[in-house]
């Protein structure tokens, strides 16, 4: 089933709002800790200063992701990601069979202090979707190299044991440069269609996993 434009404008709505959710209850909570710290106990810091991450619910769907985050100060937060994802051939009547390879700098900036805390940042991505297809007459190989520039908010949650939980979610703008070895209409037809099902959320970038923290 083929998505509509209103569809597609709806998901993406709902991710920006969410972001902007995020951000906004982060520094929300930071203000009233720091107003109530008389009243009770400072939040516990943790005294990690690195996190190494995996997404153990993406490998259901064929995606693999892990990240490694360090901390510099109480505050900031550099971030080293790589994703690898493998993409069925059902997104077009071309049966494009794909994997994509991604790697990704993040920076965030940790509102409350420590790893443990509400964050907010900007990343960048460079992604590669390589695949096949083929069309009626003839068969074709594609690259579609992409880079993304975008902004992220979420949440680490860390454990006295070490054991790390992250939620993020982020959004930015996308830009590719499709490289066919067989540009006729029918394979460009379907690539279109393979990019308008399957690559339309590029600039959507989302975590949650688990880890441990040092």
């Amino acid at each position: 089933m083929r998505r509509s434009l209103k569809q597609k404008r709806t998901i993406l709505k709902i991710v920006l709002i969410l972001i902007y959710i995020i951000l906004v209850y982060g520094i929300t909570e930071a203000q009233n800790q720091d107003n109530e710290k008389v009243k009770s106990k400072e939040r516990w810091i943790s005294p990690s200063k690195t996190a190494i991450n995996v997404c153990p619910g993406g490998i259901v769907f064929g995606f693999y992701s892990a990240n490694l985050e360090h901390l510099i100060g109480k505050n900031h937060g550099i971030v080293l990601r790589g994703d690898l994802e493998t993409i069925p051939g059902t997104y077009s009547d071309a049966n494009i069979d794909a994997n994509g390879k991604a790697i990704i700098l993040n920076y965030r900036y940790h509102i409350g202090g420590g790893l443990n805390s509400f964050y907010a940042g900007t990343y960048g991505r460079y992604r590669k979707i390589k695949g096949e297809g083929m069309t009626e007459n003839d068969g074709f190989d594609l690259s579609l190299p992409e880079f993304t520039i975008g902004l992220n908010a979420g949440k680490r949650w860390i454990w006295k044991s070490g054991i790390t939980l992250n939620f993020a979610l982020g959004y930015g703008y996308s830009f590719d440069n499709l490289k066919v070895n067989n540009p006729s209409v029918e394979a460009i037809d379907a690539i279109e269609v393979f990019r308008d099902e399957y690559t339309f959320m590029s600039g959507f970038l989302g975590e949650l996993s688990i880890g441990y923290t040092f």
